[in-house]
């Protein structure tokens, strides 16, 4: 968490030397919308998050059960290391770098872009897929896309709530709901069972259609419920 904090604290002295304006005031109020924005945002990629375990469960053959040494303290560790992972990555890419470069590039689409290729590089170390060339293509486009949706959403609210909530809900649900993360088993684990689909081209196929759809529908909600004529968030 020090980390995060850290962060923090570097993109608020940014702000306030470049613009004498108070960051926190600007992320985080009027707090009924924010508020709006992280519940939503949340809820989507959660939905999206566990409909995809669920998908790919069964294609594989996998069913799940819950993790018999199950406890709080468990529970509570992985999502705090999720929490931790998305804040700082958050206000790295979004609140350092995407505000740097629209603030004095002046150019919207190359700075969205330019933050979504970094996000998507910076995968390639965490993932572990340094040398694997087709593996460092897929890890670039899939988390690079998802990168250009937190960018879209940062931009369109003003604000690291939004994205922050995005993060959050895949992640979580992904690292301590189904234990896709680092930490091991935590609420699910996996039990193999027979697939009905054979890894091969075609699943690999239906896996990258499926990882490109879900930045794209979100992409979708963010230009239809977030109107700059309102300066709000409708989905709530």
């Amino acid at each position: 968490m020090i980390f995060a904090i850290t962060v923090l604290a570097i993109s608020w002295l940014i702000v306030y030397l470049s613009e004498k304006k108070n960051l926190l005031t600007i992320w985080f109020t009027p707090l009924s919308q924010r508020t709006k924005e992280f519940v939503s945002g949340f809820l989507i990629l959660a939905i999206f998050s566990t409909v995809t375990q669920l998908l790919f469960g069964y294609l594989s053959g996998v069913s799940w059960q819950i993790n018999a040494n199950i406890t709080g303290e468990l529970v509570f560790n992985s999502a705090l290391y999720d929490l931790r992972s998305v804040l700082f990555e958050e206000l790295t890419f979004r609140g350092i770098i995407l505000y740097l470069l629209l603030r004095y590039t002046g150019k919207r689409q190359i700075s969205l872009l330019l933050t979504a290729a970094s996000f998507g590089v910076y995968h390639w170390f965490t993932f572990g897929v340094m040398g694997n060339i087709i593996a460092m293509v897929l890890v670039f486009v899939i988390t690079g896309y998802m990168g250009y949706v937190f960018a879209v959403s940062y931009e369109k609210t003003k604000s690291i709530v939004l994205p922050i909530a995005l993060h959050l809900g895949w992640n979580l649900i992904n690292n301590t709901v189904f234990s896709n993360g680092p930490l091991g088993i935590q609420v699910f684990a996996a039990i193999p069972g027979p697939a009905p689909l054979e890894p091969g081209a075609i699943s690999g196929l239906i896996s990258l259609g499926w990882y490109l759809l879900i930045p794209s529908v979100v992409l979708f909600i963010l230009h239809k419920f977030y109107t700059p004529q309102t300066k709000d968030f409708k989905l709530l």
